[in-house]
């Protein structure tokens, strides 16, 4: 388990965006602190990996991830660093999840001075884990490319993001999708009340013109009178003259 909140959002954040990512699959599986069992026997033996993902089995939810059931390892596993757990995860981690055969390995430093450079990256080759090469973007401190994900894990100088070449963008984190679900939300609640304020616009004019029609049917009706009250008049004088 997490043994802070620093290491613990970072591994709700890559969880969150990986999950988002794959889940219109039915054959991927994301797994985050889950025990995968890679013995079996009397006394089988398990790692839980902070953040995992296994292509060509299921999604659906599980208790535990046994290889034996499974029938492969994981695909892809990141490790957040922690004061009490750093050094395992580029030591006996490492060799562990390279005799398991999980294809890649990645390891972040979230608040520094525990590795260097604070994201790093293996995969796995016929000799075993060969270090990844940064891939040297501009204004990226360390930048890994993951075959597995199709994607390039950045260490930003402050945070790691996942980038997506295809889309030309970062993946929404948990932080971010919240404030892109306030814009929308503050966005249609402003929407609505301009549409509301036209609606009341419009009804007042409509109203407007009513009065006026009705101001403009009593001066006709008013002129009719003084028109009928002339002839009459007229017709009156004319039968009173000689």
């Amino acid at each position: 388990m997490a043994s802070n909140t620093r290491q613990a959002r970072r591994m709700v954040d890559a969880e969150y965006v990986l999950r988002f990512r794959y889940s219109p699959r039915k054959d991927v599986f994301v797994g985050i602190d889950l025990l995968v069992y890679y013995t079996e026997g009397p006394k089988p033996k398990s790692v839980a990996p902070d953040v995992f993902v296994s292509f060509d089995v299921p999604s659906y939810p599980r208790e535990i991830y046994r290889l034996s059931e499974e029938g492969k390892p994981p695909d892809w596993v990141l490790e957040i660093a922690s004061p009490t757990t750093y050094q395992k995860d580029v030591g006996d981690k490492k060799k562990l999840y390279e005799s398991m055969g999980v294809g890649e390995y990645f390891v972040f430093d979230p608040q520094g001075g525990m590795h260097d450079p604070r994201l790093q990256g293996w995969v796995l080759q016929a000799g075993g884990y060969a270090e990844l090469a940064d891939l040297q973007r501009p204004g990226v401190p360390v930048a890994l490319w993951s075959e597995a994900l199709g994607l390039e894990l950045h260490f930003d100088g402050v945070d790691l993001r996942l980038w997506d070449p295809a889309q030309q963008a970062y993946l929404r984190t948990i932080d971010k999708s919240e404030a892109e679900r306030k814009v929308a939300i503050e966005e249609r609640e402003v929407a609505e009340s301009k549409l509301e304020i036209e609606t009341l616009a419009r009804r007042e004019a409509e109203r407007r013109g009513d009065i006026a029609e009705a101001e403009r049917d009593a001066e006709a009706q008013a002129r009719r009178e003084a028109e009928a009250r002339v002839a009459a008049l007229e017709a009156e004088l004319k039968r009173r003259r000689p």
